[in-house]
């Protein structure tokens, strides 16, 4: 018989899910305020931020992989993932102090490029062990989409919240950028600890049953084979490049194309509060149909919107640019959400395998996956727009120009959709499939 646990409770979903929502507000000033940040307001040129924006990138692509595997070795008397959680804290604290509320006589490339590290450090210490703790957590295939679905509404809020407040800023008069990367900063410092806590005192961990008797070598091999894993990994890589054209994109867009620059960043911020609110149905969805049949539903919408905006897309046209936005966004959250349920599944049939729960490894590949997908995606969305539309940021465009900014923007963003579809189709490891998997790890246990 299967020793499945018990659903896990709303208040244990939450604790555990509420330090995503710090490590999300995090993450979107990186992206967004951060690079002219330190260019305009602090002064380093821009080839500079460019350079040390990608070289911390590149390394936190690089330890990823290490880190993961580093994460389901060490273990302590606490379990296997609230330590390294514990550690993240102090680390993340620091390093979001030291670059989001810089002393400016202190900035140099350097300066930047050490806390940029440390920060990512932080982050990947944190996002590696509670994801592969989520996995761990729950066992279930339905109850790992509640958590998983769980943890990415939180995820959601947090960057609906940290985009809010430079629009708060403003209300109140003050409108420069120090401040509202500041105020960004201060909300994370305080949250990481805040939020920590309850994870790491009400969210069970337990330590690894045992250690697999294959070697190091044997294990790469397994890991290298497992069709499975490179079948979600090109999957989460196609789909982050595809909502990466989108994210780096979207203010030219709006701004140059519709001609619209005010409605930009609050279109943006609804955006995300239509995936909010559309989480629910897709983690329903996912429990009717399967997660495999409800992600390509997910991905066939949010390239069908984007297709269905290059007919209707005119100069001006408000009421467009807020029903596209606000219809896109309602998919914006079902990818990242399902991926990782999926590999959570995953994870068991390694298990079977290998003979040893590693977790934190495969969390770790797809970490990496979905970075270079976003990396790929704005280098290359960028090059095109220049190099062959010659779309200039901030001047005035030519008609062509701006064409091209409204293809690359919704065919590149439709096409990452659409091809991640592809690995998805006749995935085998459903819900049935999964229980297999179950049945024989407590039968061995």
């Amino acid at each position: 018989m299967t020793r499945m646990q018990p659903p896990l409770k709303p208040f244990t979903l939450a604790a555990y899910s509420g330090v995503a929502l710090p490590m999300a507000a995090m993450g979107m000033p990186i992206a967004v305020y951060l690079p002219r940040f330190y260019s305009e307001g602090l002064g380093l040129s821009l080839i500079t931020v460019g350079l040390i924006f990608t070289l911390a990138r590149v390394w936190d692509v690089v330890t990823d992989p290490a880190m993961g595997y580093l994460i389901d070795r060490v273990e302590t008397r606490w379990g296997r993932r609230k330590h390294w959680i514990a550690l993240a804290v102090p680390i993340l604290v620091v390093s979001v102090y030291q670059v989001f509320i810089p002393s400016p006589e202190d900035v140099s490339g350097g300066y930047l490029l050490f806390w940029l590290i440390m920060l990512y450090i932080g982050y990947t210490m944190m996002a590696i062990s509670h994801q592969s703790w989520g996995a761990e957590l729950a066992n279930s295939y339905d109850d790992r989409t509640r958590l998983f679905g769980w943890r990415e509404i939180f995820v959601i809020a947090g960057m609906t919240i940290v985009l809010a407040l430079p629009a708060l800023l403003e209300s109140t008069g003050i409108d420069e950028q120090q401040s509202k990367v500041a105020s960004m900063g201060w909300f994370c410092i305080i949250l990481f600890p805040l939020l920590a806590l309850p994870t790491l005192i009400f969210v069970p961990d337990q330590r690894a049953s045992g250690r697999s008797s294959l070697s190091i070598k044997a294990q790469f091999s397994l890991l290298m084979s497992n069709q499975l894993m490179w079948r979600l990994l090109a999957a989460d890589f196609l789909a982050g490049f595809g909502t990466a054209v989108s994210g780096a994109l979207y203010i030219f867009f709006a701004s140059n194309y519709f001609e619209l620059p005010g409605h930009a960043s609050l279109a943006l911020l609804l955006y995300f509060v239509a995936s909010f609110l559309a989480m629910p149905l897709w983690m329903k969805l996912a429990v009717k149909q399967g997660k495999a049949r409800a992600l390509i539903i997910a991905l066939g919408y949010g390239a069908l919107i984007n297709l269905i905006m290059i007919p209707l897309a005119e100069p001006g046209n408000a009421v467009v640019l807020w029903c596209f936005t606000l219809s896109y966004g309602v998919a914006f959250g079902a990818a990242p959400t399902l991926l990782r349920t999926m590999m959570a599944d995953l994870t068991d049939l390694d298990e079977l395998d290998s003979g040893e729960k590693r977790a934190g490894l495969f969390f770790a590949m797809l970490t990496t996956t979905n970075k270079l997908g976003a990396a790929v995606a704005v280098g290359l969305s960028f090059t095109i727009l220049e190099a062959v539309f010659a779309f200039q940021p901030g001047a005035e465009n030519s008609d062509e120009a701006l064409w091209g900014l409204l293809l690359t923007y919704s065919l590149g963003t439709a096409a990452g959709l659409l091809l991640a579809i592809l690995p998805m189709i006749n995935y085998p490891l459903n819900r049935a499939q999964h229980q297999k998997v179950r049945d024989q790890l407590d039968a061995r246990h």
